[in-house]
């Protein structure tokens, strides 16, 4: 284990991931693509959320068996999958357009699964002991980077590239620096987490009861319902705009430069914030965030934006740490894992729930209603976790 938490894995890890990322970014505008393609909003739901449902399918299977085994050959076929997904979305149109795009959703969902696995398992390595929430803080960085630079850019270049499908293929490129990057990080890739069941490694029986009885119950909860929020305002906040008169573009860049700065300069300090008091005083504050957005006047956006990356700033990196110092050496790139299927279903059922408030007639302003009921859910999970600590 590292005693530095910038390493030089940790780096080529963090680089990587994050131009990967982009290739999820960069759907921001997927839901007003399909509605301009005249895809109903049904249907628009259930294409969003595909990519996630595969991840949640194929990530505990794909966390099982990767667990012994080198995951270099695992990761470098899942980005150029995902590099080849994406160049094939100018080519989608027609009349088989949704049975089309359903297939390209359902192929990187697996691609996707497959590389995160990795991700997660190598990053658990690299984390010191007592610099989870740091550590975790830095790396969501990988994330919210291209959140913070795809949308404000692609809103500008999209009358360039002539239309959404050339800009998802045009960030099919981002995938040549992550496959040199991987020759560096090589030798680690190649080495599993555990060692076989001959050698002392712990059986599967052993880990599957380490995790149930983990305790981590109302935590995982705490993360979909948490995740649920993030995701719906990522996929819908465009639609919400065109009601208020408010920029997107502007909600993205600001709201992610804020998680940026806090993570940034905050990160020495994260491991020492009490967990329970921080995390239930910004899920109260982004309640209020999700109102606010919701209903209120035009002028309070900025705000309101600021105060809702400022709250995500601290509520995700304190929510992997508890995961993190909660686990075994063994467990943990499984409950790491269980965590991040946590965050899959959520980005399964989170369009889903979206397209049926639309479906139902409540628009946008209902989404954003019901974003701030989720991470309402969230805060009590929270505290429900709280009193069955004891702590």
């Amino acid at each position: 284990m590292p005693h530095s938490l910038l390493s030089r894995d940790f780096l080529l890890l963090f680089c990587i991931t994050m131009f990967c990322n982009s290739f999820v970014a960069v759907f921001y505008c997927f839901e007003q693509w399909l509605e301009g393609m005249a895809v109903s909003p049904g249907w628009r739901g259930i294409l969003l959320s595909a990519m996630f449902a595969t991840v949640l399918i194929i990530r505990p299977m794909a966390s099982v068996f990767l667990l012994r085994r080198s995951k270099l050959a695992a990761l470098t076929l899942s980005i150029i999958a995902c590099c080849a997904i994406m160049l094939a979305y100018p080519f989608v149109a027609g009349t088989h357009l949704v049975g089309l795009v359903l297939l390209l959703r359902l192929a990187q969902g697996t691609a996707l699964a497959v590389f995160s696995c990795c991700t997660v398992a190598v990053l658990v390595d690299c984390i010191p002991k007592g610099q989870s929430a740091r550590g975790f803080a830095l790396f969501s960085l990988t994330l919210l980077l291209p959140y913070s630079v795809i949308p404000a850019v692609a809103e500008h270049i999209l009358p360039l590239l002539g239309g959404e499908t050339r800009l998802f293929a045009a960030t099919a490129l981002l995938g040549v620096p992550s496959l040199i990057m991987l020759i560096p990080l090589a030798p680690r890739l190649r080495n599993p987490e555990l060692a076989p069941v001959e050698q002392g490694g712990a059986t599967g029986r052993e880990l599957w009861n380490q995790m149930r009885h983990s305790g981590l119950f109302f935590v995982y909860l705490a993360c979909f319902t948490f995740s649920v929020m993030t995701v719906q305002a990522i996929f819908f906040m465009k639609g919400l705009c065109s009601l208020t008169g408010a920029h997107p573009a502007w909600f993205f860049t600001i709201y992610t430069l804020t998680i940026i700065a806090v993570r940034l300069t905050g990160s020495h300090k994260l491991d020492k914030l009490p967990r329970y008091r921080t995390t239930l005083l910004c899920s109260a504050l982004l309640v209020g965030c999700m109102l606010g957005l919701a209903w209120g006047p035009l002028w309070a956006f900025v705000p309101l934006t600021l105060l809702y990356g400022f709250g995500l700033g601290l509520l995700y990196p304190l929510l992997a740490a508890m995961v993190y110092d909660r686990s075994t050496a063994d467990t943990r790139s499984l409950n790491s894992n269980i965590m991040m299927a946590a965050f899959d279903a959520s980005g399964m059922l989170a369009p889903l729930i979206g397209g049926l408030i639309i479906h139902a007639g409540f628009g946008y302003r209902g989404v954003f209603t019901g974003t701030a009921v989720s991470i309402g859910i969230c805060g009590c999970s929270l505290l429900a976790d709280r009193l069955r600590s004891g702590k």
